[in-house]
């Protein structure tokens, strides 16, 4: 049972309808099966694919998508769904009770548009709703906000004014001024910072004048006669993106996709290619002077690799960024030497020569003889095994050595010293033999003297 004010409002509406048709039904009707001047909307997507002009080749994808759920609430009727009705009702009059309809669109994106749309996460140069009046008020003259409102799970068949989703406060307003006629709002400011290709949009309808000359009936998806030619659209304008490369060199080979351009005097590419992912790469190193070259250092997207992948939904602009390098040319005739190669401009590089010391081949290097680190020369001044240089230019430097015979003199020192000891030893050792068998001699002599004396 609905309420006294809800019965009132019911009635009141009734029989505005009425006396509206009453009034213009002549040219109401003439209007009402004149033909459309957009495209028609024959299911749950139309999508065409249009080239700019003959000068220029890129494409233009135009989508005009029917609502998937599209309602008015009242609130009046605060717990009552209206979804299915043929209208969407908005108004917002002061009488009494005040009555407000709001009215609520939703679109669904992922199903209706082509999916190279969908998986690049384009987003729509335009975007506008087309919404056709069926019939408004005495004044001919409404003012009508088309409102963003947060994606939700809501249908036509559950929304109430209860439950509508949250309004939110940017708009864009539009003068509607006759009856028959097509009401377009130009949306592109309002969606393109949050749409989402694989999501879903929902739009409130809301009137911006508290007088009876802001109201207007709509037609719904569900209008009955006109086969849906006067359905809700929500019409989307998609160009094919632009892919721009920049760099700091001219003339260095790009490749983007399965195609290699160079890049221009300023140091860019660019190329226009359909919706969809790309492998873009460029070179490692680019030579530039003796000792000198440019290294790649990183995407400004934070990609480390030259090679980057890139999903192309808009226009997309990458820089690749290089850094200089300078070559250190570090050697030496003995030994090995560690840490020459490429630096980055103002790096300090370490170089280090080891062993320290290395023997002379053949004989020489038998008795001790060997080559011994002394300095280094050219661009580096050290003494020092390791050396430091800071990479401000190209580097050369060579590891010097002298002969050093300190070993082998120590030796021949050791050895005469060692024979000497040796010999004296020696000596030593026969002259203790010699007196110990001199002594037992003169024992043994004694020894027989003795005896005889005895016998």
């Amino acid at each position: 049972m609905l309420s006294v004010r809800s019965r009132i409002c019911l009635v009141a509406h009734l029989s505005l309808l009425l006396i509206v048709l009453a009034f213009s039904y002549p040219s109401a009707h003439a209007q009402f099966t004149q033909e459309v001047p957009r495209q028609t909307v024959t299911g749950s997507q139309d999508c065409s694919v249009l080239r700019e002009s003959n000068e220029s080749p890129s494409l233009t994808v135009s989508c005009a998508i029917a609502p998937s759920d599209d309602a008015y609430v009242d609130n009046l009727m605060p717990s009552k769904a209206l979804g299915g009705s043929g209208v969407l009702i908005v108004q917002n009059t002061p009488s009494i009770p005040v009555s407000k309809n709001y009215a609520f669109l939703k679109f669904d994106l992922r199903d209706n548009l082509p999916s190279a749309l969908v998986e690049s996460m384009s987003k729509p140069s335009y975007a506008s709703l087309q919404l056709y009046v069926r019939l408004m008020n005495f004044h001919y003259n409404a003012t009508v906000e088309v409102h963003n409102a947060p994606p939700s799970n809501w249908t036509e068949n559950e929304i109430t004014w209860n439950n509508m989703p949250q309004i939110e406060q940017d708009y864009v307003s539009k003068n509607i001024l006759q009856n028959g006629t097509w009401a377009q709002w130009n949306l592109t400011r309002l969606i393109q910072p949050a749409f989402n290709a694989s999501g879903d949009i929902t739009l409130a309808v809301v009137s911006s004048e508290t007088a009876w000359r802001n109201l207007i009936w709509f037609d719904s998806n569900e209008y009955p006669f006109l086969n849906g030619k006067t359905a809700p659209t929500l019409n989307l304008t998609f160009n094919e993106p632009f892919v721009t490369i920049e760099t700091p060199y001219d003339n260095i080979p790009i490749s983007i996709g399965n195609t290699t351009v160079n890049s221009d005097t300023n140091g860019t590419a660019r190329m226009l290619l359909p919706w969809g992912d790309y492998t873009i790469s460029v070179p490692e190193t680019i030579p530039m002077s003796n000792g000198t070259r440019a290294a790649f250092e990183g995407w400004s997207d934070e990609t480390g690799s030259s090679t980057n992948q890139i999903s192309l939904g808009n226009n997309l602009t990458v820089r690749a960024i290089y850094g200089i390098q300078h070559l250190l040319e570090a050697s030496s005739p003995y030994g090995y030497v560690t840490g020459g190669g490429w630096y980055f401009e103002d790096a300090r590089a370490n170089i280090t020569v080891e062993p320290g010391a290395v023997p002379i081949q053949g004989v020489s290097g038998w008795v001790g003889g060997r080559y011994v680190f002394d300095h280094w020369t050219g661009d580096c001044n050290s003494s020092n095994v390791t050396c430091s240089i800071i990479m401000d230019g190209p580097k050369v430097t060579v590891a010097v050595w002298r002969v050093d015979w300190t070993q082998t003199i120590a030796g021949s020192l050791f050895l005469i010293v060692s024979s000497l000891i040796l010999a004296a030893w020696i000596a030593r050792r026969k002259k203790t033999k010699t007196q110990a068998k001199g002594d037992h001699g003169k024992r043994t002599r004694r020894h027989q003297s003795s005896r005889g004396r005895r016998g």
